[in-house]
């Protein structure tokens, strides 16, 4: 598949703002066009009439958004939401008409008549703008979660052909296999113990794809298995450290994600030193987000390499997909020749399902 040689990519709030005034924009050029048909003159009163209408419209429709996303309408099945999109389209336009009609009286007060046949061609006028407006914004958060969901089912399946890949080219398994024989004879205790570790990482990597995110605590049992494995097998070229903030069980992660970062900072920083190295795991609560820091020892060399590897490429995938682009990722080169990859995530909160649902 050709690739492009750059991807476009615009902030949401600010597509938000841009379609906004877009299409009350083109209301008010209707609403003038609309004018100029029944032979009204186009003067300055009629455009600043217009002007100032469309921006009370505007901010109308923004507080119906606020609305639609504090009840969750996103996430409503289709009848539930229909019932919802008509009720609120007829009380917003009966809100909105005392806007339309007070720029009326003050801009062009000679035109200005008020009676009941005025009024209700005015509420259903606005009706319609207001229903567009909402089809518009379902429409749009309907087809962005369908996006996610298909960006989401093909990164799975990379994820789980790239776990295949691994099972069959298994030389961790095979390592950790190795370490566990040397440890029968002279420590049955320990080759217990390990054959258990090996199970339990075994066993979360089958069943990955079942969920989108884990408490952080049990991501966290994996990667001490995982560790202690290649501690045994490293001895003590491998030091391992841990710096957990008592909160952070309290925040969700995406499956194996730090067990791929720690692995991929054993692999390309550790292992390749004579001496051996350092891992740290450190968390933090800021600003409401787990804040999660993993030390190796080694160096960053990303202008080696022609491309970002698979680990930290599907790494920023899923945090993408997963937190609407709230959850940060970032790798460096740090002091004392240490390589220091740092995320941060949100508190997950399954009512603001972003891949199944979408929501904004």
């Amino acid at each position: 598949m050709m690739k492009l040689p750059f991807t476009f990519s615009i902030d949401k709030h600010l597509l938000y703002w841009i379609c906004q005034f877009s299409f009350w924009g083109f209301v008010g050029i209707f609403t003038i066009l609309t004018e100029a048909i029944q032979d009204n003159p186009i003067d300055f009163p009629l455009v600043v009439d217009t002007t100032f209408t469309m921006g009370g419209l505007m901010l109308v429709s923004h507080l119906y958004r606020y609305i639609i996303l504090k009840y969750s309408w996103l996430k409503l099945l289709f009848f539930k939401l229909l019932i919802r999109i008509v009720v609120s389209t007829i009380i917003v336009s009966i809100l909105a008409t005392p806007i339309n009609l007070l720029s009326i009286y003050i801009f062009r007060r000679e035109s200005y008549s008020l009676d009941s046949s005025a009024i209700i061609q005015n509420v259903i006028s606005l009706m319609m703008f207001y229903f567009f407006w909402g089809l518009g914004y379902f429409l749009y958060h309907y087809v962005s979660s369908y996006n996610r969901n298909l960006k989401w089912e093909a990164l799975i399946n990379e994820f789980e052909l790239n776990q295949l890949k691994s099972q069959l080219n298994p030389h961790f398994i095979f390592n950790a296999l190795n370490s566990v024989r040397a440890l029968i004879g002279e420590n049955p205790d320990k080759a217990k113990e390990s054959i258990n570790q090996l199970s339990n990482i075994l066993r979360n990597s089958m069943m990955m794809d079942r969920k989108k995110v884990i408490p952080f605590n049990e991501e966290l049992a994996i990667v001490q298995d995982y560790l202690a494995l290649e501690s045994t097998r490293y001895e003590e070229r491998l030091r391992v450290r841990y710096n957990i903030d008592v909160n952070s069980p309290k925040y969700k992660v995406p499956p194996m994600m730090i067990q791929t970062l720690v692995e991929n900072g054993i692999k390309h920083g550790i292992a390749k030193l004579k001496n051996g190295g350092e891992i740290d795991i450190e968390t933090q609560i800021q600003n409401d987000c787990l804040v999660l820091n993993i030390r190796n020892t080694g160096k960053y060399e990303p202008k080696m390499e022609r491309k970002e590897g698979y680990g930290l490429k599907s790494t920023r995938q899923r945090l993408d997909l997963l937190y609407h682009q709230k959850a940060k990722f970032s790798i460096s080169n740090v002091e004392n020749s240490k390589v220091l990859t740092e995320i941060i995530i949100p508190k997950w909160d399954e009512s603001d399902l972003v891949v199944a649902q979408g929501g904004d």
